[in-house]
C-alpha cells in the first residue's frame, strides 16, 4: 500500500509538533533515534514497506524522506 504526502506529513508533525519545518532535517527539528524508529514503524505499520531509521535521521529534509517513502524504502 501507499503512502501520501499528506500522511507523510501529519506522521513528521506528530513526531515533531506543528512547527516543525519541513526544509530541515529530522533532527534538526528535534528528532532523535527513539523518535526515527516509531516513525519508521509507523510508515510500515501503514505501508508494509521499511524504511531504515538512518535514513530519517540522515534526510537532509522533509521532501527528501518522504521521496524515500513514497519510493518504498529500502529493499
Amino acid at each position: 500500500m501507499q503512502i501520501s504526502t499528506e500522511e507523510l506529513s501529519a506522521l513528521w508533525k506528530e513526531m515533531l509538533g506543528d512547527e516543525a519545518d519541513p526544509n530541515e532535517g529530522f533532527i534538526a527539528n528535534g528528532g532523535d533515534s527513539l523518535k526515527a524508529v516509531l516513525l519508521a514503524d509507523r510508515i510500515f505499520k501503514l505501508t508494509g514497506q521499511e524504511l531504515d531509521y538512518l535514513e530519517i535521521l540522515e534526510a537532509p529534509d522533509a521532501a527528501t524522506l518522504f521521496r524515500a517513502a513514497l519510493a518504498g524504502g529500502r529493499d
